[in-house]
């Protein structure tokens, strides 16, 4: 008992170190806030987007890739832009600026950080899939970024496991599963401090900190649409032929969307042709 209270202490300790919460570059953070606006101004998003290259070959190989093919060659962002629209554009704009923070040299931690970028991609996909097909087009976009970000608390708790791992506090044994355990347990409230620390919209903040809490606002559509996709993306991770989808239909959330089990159905489908199951690879999703 006394070595997982000084663990935990431990561990809290480095997170409430202001240095040591995952951070986003000054360029990265002014390109999140422009997109991010209740009306963003495309002008002045296409200018930050063209001074990181990363993002503009990231955008260029979307606009220019086999699902517009026949539209003619894109050259430019501006040309990128109109032919991916807006909601498009700021899809992979969020997903490259957070996938920076996904690049640890420990194996350990940088296995649990693909996982949670796929999990993270994955939930993205099908929280927007659900807004669309329960025809809620005002939260479409916001419904692909709070899935995205949900899970960023465990983001940061692996980042403080890093820097206990290349410290001298190393001799404090992480096993792998006391890390699943930490991360499980603990990610909620980190995520709700992350995502305030990186000025994210209240909503966003909201649906990290309650998306696994028992009592909650059933009235937020786009919180009970990332509880559901989260429900869904770990039956799928699962990959257990056995498990169908009843927890998922006997779930409150589902009952709040009146999703009917064809709709569940249809949606692992989307997520299996996108190939955002277990054994598919994530990448750039729309």
């Amino acid at each position: 008992m006394n070595r997982k209270i000084s663990i935990l202490e431990t561990l809290q300790r480095y997170i409430t170190a202001q240095e040591n919460f995952p951070v986003l570059n000054p360029d990265a953070a002014k390109l999140q806030d422009a997109v991010l606006q209740a009306d963003p101004d495309m002008g002045v998003v296409k200018k930050l987007i063209q001074t990181d290259p990363t993002l503009t070959s990231e955008i260029l190989k979307v606009a220019n890739s086999a699902y517009y093919k026949g539209l003619g060659e894109v050259l430019t962002i501006k040309e990128a832009a109109l032919r991916l629209g807006g909601n498009e554009l700021v899809h992979i704009i969020m997903q490259v600026i957070h996938k920076k923070n996904f690049s640890s040299d420990i194996p350990a931690i940088h296995a649990r950080q693909v996982k949670l970028w796929d999990h993270s991609l994955a939930c993205a996909f099908a929280s927007q899939w659900l807004a669309r097909h329960l025809k809620m087009a005002d939260l479409v976009s916001k419904a692909f970024i709070a899935g995205l970000l949900h899970d960023m608390g465990k983001l940061c708790l692996l980042s403080a496991m890093e820097k206990i791992k290349k410290s001298k506090d190393n001799q404090i044994p992480l096993t792998a599963t006391l890390m699943d355990k930490i991360l499980d347990s603990l990610h909620e409230q980190q995520g709700y401090a992350l995502l305030s620390k990186w000025n994210l919209p209240g909503l966003y903040c909201r649906i990290a900190r309650d998306h696994h809490v028992n009592a909650y606002d059933e009235s937020d559509s786009l919180l009970v649409m990332v509880r559901l996709a989260d429900m869904v993306c770990n039956k799928l991770a699962r990959n257990d032929p056995e498990e169908d989808l009843s927890f998922v239909m006997g779930s409150r959330e589902a009952d709040i969307l009146g999703l009917r089990e064809t709709c569940v159905a249809l949606l692992e489908i989307a997520m299996e042709d996108a190939g955002l199951t277990s054994s598919g690879k994530s990448g750039s999703i729309r």
